[in-house]
């Protein structure tokens, strides 16, 4: 005799098949979607990280201008106090400048000559005097031009003979002579307008 059995075995079987096809689904999904989750967390966390250091860096950078600011105010005080200075230091050093001045020409005055005017204009001296000879007149030519503590440029405008009464009928024969020379710092440019003072 043949035995049929009557219980759906096989669909038990195929729904128990479906139903683990279908958990295993749900379970993969539920790991993916946990996966998904942990990256995007993960990248969040990331993102986050970054803004930080991204408003960190840009206070750091706001800081950091208001200081070069500051360092820039400094620098022109710095610059402008220097320049005060600087125009201080000239003022003092030319404040003694027309002692110098008459100290060097009555060191550099030859025996034999004496001055009749000394006129100084700005960086330009003009000197006027009388000399026994030519001679003189070169000797404190050069002696301006080599020893006084300036960039002198001496130059001699003009050498005149002239005689002189001496009183009972006796006459002597001088030379005035008219002279320039600059009051420059040594090795200071020439300027252009080195033009002689009549």
């Amino acid at each position: 005799m043949i035995r049929i059995n009557l219980l759906p075995h096989r669909e038990a079987a195929k729904k128990a098949r479906k139903e683990k096809f279908m958990l295993s689904a749900a379970l993969s999904a539920l790991a993916g979607l946990g996966i998904a989750g942990i990256i995007y967390s993960y990248f969040q966390v990331l993102i986050s990280d970054q803004e930080s250091a991204n408003r960190m860096i840009e206070q750091e950078n706001a800081r950091l201008k208001v200081q070069i600011k500051e360092v820039n105010n400094i620098e022109a005080e710095i610059a402008a106090l220097k320049a005060r200075q600087q125009a201080v230091e000239n003022l003092q050093s030319e404040r003694n400048l027309p002692v110098d001045l008459m100290n060097h020409v009555i060191r550099e005055v030859p025996n034999g000559s004496y001055v009749t005017s000394l006129n100084k204009t700005d960086k330009q001296v003009a000197l006027q005097g009388m000399a026994q000879s030519n001679q003189t007149v070169s000797d404190l030519l050069r002696n301006i031009d080599k020893n006084m503590p300036w960039d002198s440029r001496a130059q001699l405008i003009e050498t005149k003979a002239t005689d002189i009464d001496l009183g009972g009928g006796k006459k002597r024969q001088v030379y005035g002579y008219a002279m320039n020379f600059r009051l420059d710092k040594p090795g200071a440019e020439e300027d252009d307008n080195n033009v002689p003072i009549k």
